[in-house]
């Protein structure tokens, strides 16, 4: 562990070895967060750590997985499926329960919300949940920059599963919107969108409700 508070270490996916990120006690209660796809992944990394960095203040360990062919993955993003990537988050959330002694609770953002369903998990709370066919136009109308999926270079089959997805059914689960959003919410936060923007950012206002309400809602699933 280091003294910002966050650690790294490998877990084992279906064809390779990939990085799972914690910030918190190994044996504390167990969030996983399953992060957005593509380009709102990079928007929202540092949101992810500040939420995370509150939650392990207040006694969790969270954990937060790189997928094949993202992130810090030596895999190239053309060989991954999504049948991959949920593997994967079912994959980290048996590891993460190895680890912590605890079954976690799954956070998922976005586009993360296609793939938690696989997690073995106490419980699911998903912030802005989107559907895959969303997610593939915003990335198809990256071309008319005259960049294809905003550079990202995943399978045909890959684009064709995603544009067909969509959040599977799970229980006990919460879902919160931001304030500025429509859709089903059983509560809405303060601050940006990250996610829509240009450039990564961050909003305090944003990480400190969030891990409010993820922390209230992980105590309420361990009960």
């Amino acid at each position: 562990m280091t003294a910002a508070g966050s650690a790294f270490e490998r877990y084992r996916t279906r064809n390779s070895e990939e990085w799972l990120m914690r910030i918190g006690s190994e044996d504390a209660p167990a969030i996983l967060f399953v992060p957005p796809l593509f380009e709102e992944m990079n928007r929202t990394r540092a949101l992810l750590a500040s939420i995370m960095r509150r939650l392990a203040g207040c006694g969790f360990g969270c954990w937060l997985p790189d997928l094949v062919g993202t992130g810090e993955s030596l895999a190239p993003l053309s060989a991954a499926s999504l049948e991959d990537w949920r593997h994967d988050v079912k994959a980290a959330s048996i590891h993460i329960t190895e680890k912590s002694g605890y079954s976690p609770v799954v956070a998922s953002l976005r586009g993360g919300s296609l793939l938690d369903a696989s997690a073995s998990a106490i419980g699911w709370w998903r912030m802005s949940p989107a559907d895959g066919f969303s997610l593939a136009r915003d990335m198809k109308r990256a071309r008319l920059a005259g960049v294809e999926w905003a550079g990202y270079e995943p399978s045909e089959a890959l684009k064709a599963d995603l544009e067909a997805a969509k959040p599977m059914a799970v229980a006990p689960l919460r879902t919160v919107q931001l304030q500025s959003n429509a859709g089903q919410a059983d509560a809405r936060l303060p601050g940006p969108a990250l996610w829509r923007r240009s450039e990564p950012g961050n909003s305090e206002e944003l990480a400190e409700a969030t891990a409010a309400d993820l922390s209230s809602w992980a105590r309420s699933c361990a009960g």
